[in-house]
């Protein structure tokens, strides 16, 4: 369900102002709880648009229809426990003592970046740097916060003279998936192997494609239920929340990494051509 929000921001952060689809996220954003009790004309009517523009904005969401986003709309606003998912502490003890919820939430991450210590497979990690190096077309796939540290990942890549590709929408990752080749390469990021919930056809048309593929993630080599090249594990976790914090650490050690192994070659390539 957080993927709905995640997209929506996505839009309202991207897209014009002047654009249809713009209105109804903006809308959806903005009248969140009353979706699931209106009907798909209701919904038109507000939007000034068409219920023909409304399931084609739905689909573009990654939902069948509008049924099927009413009926996930009213799954999240009848839970109560929506927010118990953010991280491994108590609301209890975070509402009662905020110091020691921090002290339970650091000690988490603690526990999980020196696990990371022992998982990470540098031998594994300076294959995928290479494969990154080496190949035209890199591709990211990843949704909410590991899209985001694909993006810090691509933009510390660019800053070493690499450019790789990282859409933020999950639509364009499955454009971009259905025209791959075997001479691509895709790095999926997936903190804890959730990835096929959401892109189920992105992974079919990757299989189909014969691109190498690269597995970030925290959980297991099939967790994606595909073959997967290269096999990058992060960290064990324990309660699946602290995995980010593994994540973004995994990044910035890459980015240093690549830029020990290639960019001073690039530089003095450069220099050369210079002088």
């Amino acid at each position: 369900m957080k993927n709905l929000f995640y997209r929506l921001i996505i839009y309202l952060d991207t897209a014009s102002e002047k654009d249809t689809n713009y209105n109804i996220a903006l809308f959806l954003a903005n009248n969140f709880y009353r979706i699931s009790s209106m009907r798909i004309n209701e919904l038109a009517d507000a939007c000034f648009v068409s219920p023909a523009t409304i399931s084609r904005f739905c689909k573009s969401l990654g939902y069948e229809n509008f049924a099927h986003l009413k009926q996930e709309c009213h799954s999240f606003h009848s839970n109560d426990k929506k927010f118990n998912n953010l991280i491994n502490v108590s609301l209890n003890t975070m509402a009662k003592n905020p110091r020691e919820a921090t002290h339970i939430y650091v000690g988490q991450i603690i526990e999980t970046l020196e696990q990371m210590e022992e998982t990470l497979d540098w031998h594994v990690v300076d294959q995928v740097l290479k494969l990154i190096h080496d190949s035209q077309n890199v591709i990211f796939f990843g949704t909410q916060f590991s899209n985001s540290a694909a993006v810090h990942l691509q933009t510390d890549l660019l800053m070493l003279e690499k450019f790789t590709v990282a859409y933020m929408d999950s639509e364009r990752q499955k454009e971009r998936a259905k025209i791959m080749n075997k001479d691509d390469v895709a790095v999926i990021i997936s903190v804890n192997g959730n990835y096929i919930y959401t892109g189920h056809k992105t992974l079919k048309y990757l299989k189909k494609s014969g691109c190498k593929i690269v597995l970030i993630t925290c959980s297991s080599r099939d967790c994606l239920q595909i073959p997967v090249d290269y096999y990058i594990k992060l960290s064990t976790l324990k309660d699946g929340k602290s995995g980010k914090h593994a994540l973004l650490t995994a990044m910035e050690l890459m980015s240093l990494r690549y830029y020990t192994l290639y960019y001073p070659s690039s530089l003095n390539e450069l220099m050369g051509h210079i002088y």
